[in-house]
């Protein structure tokens, strides 16, 4: 991995707290001796127990033996730095992740790291948003309830046409990762929501910094309704959202899931500017397209166009075929599903 300081937030990718996890995660059930630990840090074997102290304030419990080791007891409840690097999976272990007891936006903070030459790809993570922000400039509802607000930075240095696709890429391979994770059924509704069960659990926000011939900087928003109860939420999100904790009956493991859930948006990303991913998108799209022979209305400008939706084109754009037969591809807009 990269040795990359984050001065504004503490530990860095190397993070020796998260080092001690990795190889207590890896140890399972079994015990990690004391002296493997620091042999493998290149630490102390008391430089190891002030790290494990360290992770003790931040909620963690260990069981110590005498001659065996150490061994995870018990797991902070919330998103915790150290635990979610600690469980990225093996091609994501590049990525720096540093999480928050509160933003303004993740997206907000991605682009300050970044215009700060902290070195991509960077994984940021806030227990809240005070100014969290969706498509067309709306607020995105961010309280410290136990859902996901996480921001994706890259500098791709790839041709801005190309990111017509993008979110819709990420979208399905979203809806991937929480049918397979959760056992549920969740669906895109073009070009940026999640639902499940027809109410809206989940909203990526892609936003780009783009020279005339490359992308410069891609950060990518994702917030995610995972433990909320829907009876802390304003009234009118009531009717219209849904949460994972709603769709399974029961809470998530937040930080495994979160782990997760970045190593298959990483994968995607590099599928992606690798340019290899065109034919799964196709593929995935019918898969998980919410809209798909639905009648629907979208705002598109001042114009209000119904019809029925045929999936999408090449560039990502929505199709749509009029009652008269005709087909218009749409690049933007509101869509409303007609009942």
């Amino acid at each position: 991995m990269p040795n990359r300081s984050y001065e504004q937030n503490g530990p860095t990718a190397t993070s020796k707290e998260s080092l001690i996890l990795s190889e207590m995660l890896a140890a399972k059930d079994r015990f990690a001796s004391g002296s493997l630990l620091a042999d493998r840090l290149g630490i102390s074997r008391v430089a190891v127990w002030t790290h494990m102290e360290k992770l003790r304030e931040q909620g963690f419990e260990f069981e110590a033996v005498r001659s065996k080791g150490y061994r995870i007891a018990r797991y902070p409840d919330s998103l915790n730095q150290s635990l979610i690097q600690a469980m990225l999976p093996s091609h994501a272990r590049d990525l720096l992740v540093t999480a928050h007891e509160a933003l303004d936006s993740t997206n907000s903070e991605a682009e300050r790291l970044l215009a700060n030459g902290v070195s991509d790809p960077i994984l940021v993570l806030s227990r809240k948003q005070t100014q969290g922000r969706g498509r067309f400039g709306r607020e995105w509802h961010s309280p410290e309830n136990g859902n996901l607000y996480a921001s994706f930075a890259f500098r791709p240095r790839i041709p801005p046409a190309r990111l017509s696709t993008f979110t819709l890429w990420i979208g399905v391979n979203i809806c991937a990762c929480l049918n397979s994770y959760f056992r549920i059924q969740s669906a895109v509704k073009w070009p940026n929501d999640i639902h499940i069960d027809g109410k809206k659990v989940a909203g990526i926000l892609t936003e780009a910094r783009m020279d005339s011939d490359h992308t410069r900087e891609l950060i990518l928003g994702v917030g995610l309704n995972i433990n909320s109860a829907i009876d802390d939420w304003p009234s009118a999100l009531q009717s219209i959202a849904t949460s994972i904790r709603q769709a399974t009956g029961k809470r998530a493991d937040l930080n495994r899931f979160t782990a997760i859930l970045a190593g298959r948006v990483y994968q995607a990303y590099d599928q992606f500017v690798s340019d290899a991913y065109r034919s799964s998108l196709k593929e995935m799209w019918a898969d998980y397209d919410l809209l798909q022979d639905r009648k629907i209305s979208l705002i598109h400008g001042k114009s209000r166009i119904s019809g029925t939706a045929r999936g999408i084109d090449l560039h990502g754009s929505l199709v749509l075929e009029r009652e008269d037969g005709s087909r218009v591809q749409i690049r933007a807009g509101e869509v409303t599903i007609e009942k």
